[in-house]
């Protein structure tokens, strides 16, 4: 994402917190972001489709903060899990988006909360899928209804907290009771065999979503713009991770297990300097990249 995309949407952000998406103009933003109408419209249609790339930039965040928090460790630790449902949250605190969400769901713009909506949906699949990795697959025909029962718990928690007038709960204690429950209800479940939600809505939930799937060539397209915007005044180890990552990606038969090991470091070495954001757009496509066009040579050689 170029710098001047960035500028928009940092500010567009920053209106629509303020004064809410509703009252938030176009010509609003182009004020606060200093730049002309035409740059604008450059980089996006409208509206609506700056909000989108907002609420994006957070999902993609907690996505690639849960890649980095798995790595390494055991897929069906509980802390693990606990840890990686309570990224979004934080994300969402961190980037003041749940006051964008409100406003959202107070408007009446039907196309953003099917954007929503979908993003809701896709929580849903990731978790019921995280409930396979950790409690088997025995729980597969009730784990969409295990996901919307442990979301539904931590959701009210906080609305219930909130209410009540305190301020602040740790979204990790929420999220660990929450399955705690999760995990003593299981067996009641699949005793009773008694399904809510049915295989023919878990059908309707996967239609409706749209995976993200990237491609080497878009990976390396990214990469390649990074590091010819990159000056020997940036940290050293950064660009030594931004080469290597290149050159590996470039080759015909890229060791994917070592990428893995490098995108946490990569990532960092930029997080207190102007290409932060860039990086970590790069890092998460790379993950995506890893896990969806080839998953199976990144655990061969570990």
């Amino acid at each position: 994402m170029n710098k001047r995309k960035r500028q928009i949407i940092t500010s567009a952000r920053k209106l629509f917190i303020e004064k809410g998406y509703i009252e938030t103009s176009i010509i609003d933003i182009i004020s606060a972001a200093e730049i002309s109408k035409g740059t604008f419209y450059n980089h996006f249609t409208s509206k609506s489709d700056c909000l989108i790339a907002i609420l994006d930039e957070g999902r993609e965040e907690a996505s690639l903060r849960r890649h980095e928090l798995i790595y390494g460790k055991d897929p069906t630790d509980l802390q693990v899990l606990t840890q990686q449902i309570a990224v979004l949250i934080h994300v969402n605190r961190e980037h003041n988006l749940i006051p964008i969400y409100e406003s959202i769901f107070h408007s009446h713009d039907n196309e953003l909360k099917k954007i929503v909506l979908n993003h809701h949906l896709q929580e849903l699949e990731w978790l019921a899928n995280r409930f396979v990795q950790v409690f088997g697959e025995e729980v597969s025909p009730i784990s969409y209804e295990c996901a919307v029962q442990t979301f539904g718990m931590i959701n009210h928690t906080f609305r219930v907290v909130l209410f009540s007038g305190y301020k602040y709960i740790d979204p990790e204690t929420v999220v660990s009771v929450a399955l705690r429950n999760i995990q003593a209800i299981i067996p009641a479940m699949l005793k009773s065999k008694d399904i809510l939600i049915s295989v023919d809505m878990i059908t309707s939930i996967q239609n409706v979503l749209h995976s993200r799937t990237v491609s080497k060539e878009v990976v390396l397209e990214q990469l390649e713009g990074f590091t010819k915007g990159l000056t020997t005044s940036e940290p050293t180890a950064g660009l030594e991770y931004a080469t290597f990552l290149l050159e590996e990606l470039q080759q015909e038969h890229p060791k994917l297990f070592i990428v893995e090991s490098i995108l946490t470091p990569f990532r960092k070495a930029f997080a207190d300097t102007e290409h932060a954001a860039e990086a970590r757009d790069i890092a998460n496509s790379l993950w995506h990249y890893m896990k969806i066009e080839q998953p199976s040579e990144q655990h061969t050689k570990r």
